[in-house]
């Protein structure tokens, strides 16, 4: 699916989400009624429906919870059954062990939700095949959801988490480097806001494209962005951070030249970080560089300070230089996690170029 039909697709409500249940539930319900015809086929487009989620791990999860509650569910039902008939009493009973024993085996939430309504139904329905009938269907419509999951993504997607990242750690440089008074206010907290929701979206859409089909060529850049996305996310906490304290300093400190120019300085680490590691574009900047040249500032300006300003100045501007000195080391240490992975990914792709070169002069021989 092409980026241009999903935008038209979309119009008139048909999202990837809708296409994903809508398919997986039909399947589903038509593999089942094919392998058994039996009343109880319904299971599997309910099991579709119910675990298809944004991402293949979320599915997943949510498959094996469903999975687990519906075997717990069933089995307890299957033990009461036997010896009480359907009622208050045989609900309660059920319910109580089912429930209790999910609980003490500290079984995720969803799945203890599934051993309360299986084990009514099963209940309800008591025959000897149930439970078999009702797992085997429910692993049909789980297996469905997760194959539509693997193969219906969003088309371009390793693009467009790359350029929603780049564009929220633009928007965060641009937050830092306006943070000094006479800025627009809103606009400071605006761009902050936003470029924190860009990361957000970024991570989630990162998270949504792992285990998919189409891109499994590039998985390995999709765990790097990961990682710069980790950290550009800490980097947004504490440029927040830097903003509170700066709004606390007296306006002739935070207003100050020298305190423009280390904003400047610090912002320029954060959107040449992002530059090298989110753009395809190439980056003249060197990063080591600018790291040194803001720590330089850093250091020359609260040391002019030390001799300048009164103790209680100096209490509050070093909390801002602490912040600010934490975020280059956070720029740096996302540099060497970004660097560190590359060799890698050069060597995984040496590799392969050498196992096909083999492989096609073993054919010629």
């Amino acid at each position: 699916m092409n980026e241009g039909l999903q935008e038209r697709l979309e119009k008139f409500g048909f999202s990837l989400y809708m296409i994903r249940v809508t398919l997986a539930a039909s399947l589903s319900w038509m593999a089942v009624h094919a392998m058994y015809g039996n009343e109880f086929s319904y299971f599997a487009p309910l099991a579709a429906i119910l675990i298809t989620q944004g991402s293949v791990k979320a599915s997943l999860e949510k498959g094996i919870y469903r999975l687990l509650g519906i075997v717990l569910g069933g089995t307890v039902s299957l033990m009461i059954g036997h010896f009480f008939n359907v009622g208050p009493l045989s609900i309660l009973l059920i319910l109580l062990i089912g429930l209790g024993v999910a609980t003490a085996c500290r079984i995720n939430f969803q799945a203890i939700t599934q051993v309360g309504v299986t084990s009514v139904l099963a209940l309800t329905f008591l025959q000897d095949h149930y439970v078999m009938f009702r797992a085997t269907e429910t692993l049909i419509g789980v297996a469905f959801a997760l194959l539509f999951n693997v193969i219906i993504v969003p088309p371009k997607g390793f693009v467009n988490v790359k350029n929603t990242a780049f564009a929220g750690t633009l928007l965060l440089a641009d937050g830092l480097n306006g943070l000094a008074p006479g800025r627009d206010e809103n606009s400071q907290a605006e761009a902050l806001k936003r470029s924190g929701q860009l990361l957000k979206d970024s991570a989630q859409k990162q998270s949504e494209l792992l285990f998919t089909l189409s891109h499994v060529p590039c998985i390995n850049d999709l765990s790097v962005m990961k990682k710069s996305i980790s950290h550009l996310q800490t980097m947004h906490n504490y440029v927040k951070e830097i903003s509170a304290e700066i709004r606390l300093l007296p306006p002739h400190y935070a207003s100050a030249d020298w305190m423009q120019k280390t904003l400047s300085a610090t912002a320029d680490c954060i959107a040449i970080f992002g530059a090298k590691t989110l753009s395809d574009t190439e980056c003249h900047s060197s990063l080591p560089e600018a790291l040194r040249r803001a720590r330089e500032l850093q250091l020359a300006s609260f040391s002019e300070l030390q001799g300048n300003c009164p103790l209680t100045a100096i209490r509050d501007l070093g909390a801002v230089f602490s912040h600010l000195n934490r975020l280059l080391d956070e720029v740096e240490r996302a540099d060497h996690a970004v660097m560190s992975a590359a060799p890698q990914r050069t060597r995984a792709r040496l590799e392969r170029a050498v196992r096909f070169a083999k492989k096609g002069l073993s054919h010629k021989l």
